[in-house]
């Protein structure tokens, strides 16, 4: 309970997955500047930061995702070979950090905190506030196909942001006065998509995603064809072949998305055409949007970058954040 004659800062935490390490960046920033939050709501990557930050933990966390590797990410994978409800059981990542934490239960932490998450069978959105902190932050974070959904109190629960991608009316139910939202994900929207809107019309070149020069690689039906020519076809395939893979890794070119990102960028896409219509009639004081649009999804082992955009997107509305909310 907050005392109702001072001004309550509440901050909303949206989701993103690996860009939500950003959160990290932007509640240390604001930190520095004597603002801390006095209620905390979270959705999917923003409940997982949200609940550090409502247990005194953030610094721990950061320390935590920094040594975040390739390696290290996958070894944190807990794949789920019945692929029964997501590709990944969703357990281990959350009972890594979790383990040995001051508070199992979501009432005893320091700072209010809640977990949007999404009940499966009927759609409602459900706000976490108490029990196991672990299984909230799990249920919220549980990204359709990807994650596998969480049993929590006899409901299936999934991806909080399904419903709910940026909690700034539960900040306001909790009793927030004034609400800081962070979103990561408008970052990441296409030029094309801002300039043209939610319509565009495509007209098909027939490549399927093949450069130009795919054509000299079809089978040459012509009678002459010599088996000089078979071997530079075979050449120039397997030159195109290199080249498509060294894109993967360079992400110089465009390629074809793998089933992870495929299912992430969808989730995004939605989770950003839902937010838009909610914050017409639940805005925020301070929207803070770092710049993480050139971090993948699943990119996990990028966090420190991450990091430093919510740091620096705080510094730069920084005079903003100083006129608008109350030190606390």
């Amino acid at each position: 309970m907050t005392d109702s004659s001072k001004p309550c800062v509440g901050i909303a935490l949206g989701s993103g997955a690996a860009k939500g390490f950003a959160h990290i960046g932007v509640l240390s920033a604001l930190e520095e500047m004597g603002i801390r939050p006095q209620v905390i709501a979270g959705s999917s990557m923003g409940a997982f930061v949200g609940a550090a930050c409502a247990a005194g933990c953030l610094d721990r966390l950061e320390k935590w995702v920094n040594m975040l590797d390739n390696w290290r990410v996958f070894s944190l994978l807990d794949i789920n070979w019945t692929f029964s409800g997501g590709l990944i059981g969703g357990k281990k990542p959350f009972q890594a950090f979790f383990e040995n934490f001051a508070y199992q239960n979501i009432e005893d932490l320091p700072v209010p905190f809640t977990a949007v998450a999404t009940d499966l069978n009927s759609g409602q959105e459900i706000w976490l506030q108490e029990g196991n902190l672990s299984d909230a932050v799990s249920a919220s974070s549980s990204i359709p196909g990807l994650l596998s959904p969480k049993q929590v109190a006899g409901r299936w629960l999934v991806d909080g942001a399904v419903v709910n991608p940026v909690p700034i009316d539960v900040c306001r139910a909790m009793g927030a006065t004034c609400v800081i939202a962070v979103d990561v994900t408008e970052d990441g929207a296409s030029p094309r998509e801002h300039r043209q809107g939610d319509v565009e019309t495509l007209a098909s070149d027939g490549n399927d995603g093949e450069s130009p020069e795919g054509e000299v690689l079809q089978e040459e039906t012509d009678a002459g064809a010599t088996g000089g020519k078979s071997l530079e076809k075979l050449l120039t395939q397997g030159r195109e072949q290199l080249s498509q893979i060294g894109d993967r890794f360079t992400r110089g070119a465009p390629y074809a998305p793998g089933m992870l990102e495929t299912m992430s960028t969808a989730m995004e896409i939605l989770e950003r055409r839902h937010k838009r219509s909610r914050l017409v009639g639940s805005p925020p004081d301070i929207m803070i949007m770092p710049k993480v649009g050139g971090i993948g999804s699943m990119e996990f082992s990028r966090a420190a970058e991450a990091v430093a955009a919510g740091r620096a997107e705080v510094e730069r509305v920084k005079t903003w954040i100083e006129d608008v909310v109350p030190s606390t």
